[in-house]
C-alpha cells in the first residue's frame, strides 16, 4: 500500500507568485487572496487521496488549525504571531515524514524548499501548482486526448476514402492489351 501523500502549500508565497491570485489580493485584501487560493485549490484536490495544507502567516497567541470547507481532507493553518509560516511548514513536514507519509512542499522561498529538501520532503515550485491547477481534470484530459485521436483517425480515413473515389472515377486505363511476347517499346507490326 502507498503511503499517505501530504501537500504543504505557502499560502502568501503562493498568492504573491501566481498573477492572477496577486490581482485579487490586491483589489481585495488579504481575506479575498486567500479565498482565491483555496477556492482555486478545492476544486483540484477535491477527489484526491491526498491531505492538502495551506499555511498562512497569522498575527494571534496561538496557532490556529482549522478545517477547510469544501475540501474534506483539507486543512487551513494560521501561524502563531512571531512564528513564520515558514517554520511551521518545515515542523509540520518533518512530523508528517516521521510518520512515513510522503510529503510535497510548494513554495517559491528557496529556503523553504530547501529546509523541505533536507527533512525528506520533495519541494515543488508554484509554477508547478499553477500547471497543475490549469490543467483538466485527469478524467477530462483523457476525453479531450481520445477525441483528438478519433478525429485524426476519420480524416485518415475521408483521405482514404476520397483517394479510393478519385481511382475509381478516373477509371481502368483504355489503352489495349499488349500481344504476346511484345515489348512495351517495341512498335507495333
Amino acid at each position: 500500500m502507498a503511503a499517505e501523500r501530504t501537500i504543504y502549500v505557502d499560502g502568501y508565497n503562493v498568492i504573491r507568485n501566481t498573477p492572477a491570485l496577486a490581482q485579487v489580493e490586491r483589489a481585495g485584501g488579504l481575506a479575498a487572496g486567500r479565498d482565491a487560493l483555496l477556492g482555486r485549490l478545492a476544486p483540484r484536490y477535491r477527489h484526491t487521496p491526498w491531505r492538502v495544507v495551506v499555511i498562512f502567516d497569522g498575527d494571534r497567541a496561538a496557532e490556529s488549525a482549522q478545517r477547510w470547507p469544501g475540501l474534506t481532507r483539507g486543512t487551513v493553518v494560521f501561524s502563531r504571531a512571531g512564528e513564520s509560516a515558514d517554520s511551521v511548514i518545515a515542523r509540520m513536514s518533518a512530523i508528517a515524514r516521521a510518520a512515513g507519509c510522503e510529503v510535497t512542499v510548494i513554495s517559491d522561498d528557496l529556503e523553504v524548499r530547501e529546509a523541505a529538501s533536507q527533512r525528506g520532503a520533495t519541494p515543488a515550485r508554484v509554477d508547478d501548482l499553477r500547471r497543475r491547477l490549469e490543467e483538466g481534470p485527469r478524467l477530462l484530459r483523457k476525453r479531450f486526448a481520445h477525441q483528438q485521436a478519433v478525429r485524426r483517425i476519420l480524416a485518415d480515413d475521408e483521405d482514404d476514402a476520397a483517394s479510393e473515389r478519385a481511382r475509381r472515377e478516373k477509371g481502368a486505363s483504355r489503352r489495349a492489351p499488349r500481344k504476346r511476347g511484345q515489348s512495351r517499346w517495341d512498335p507495333p507490326v
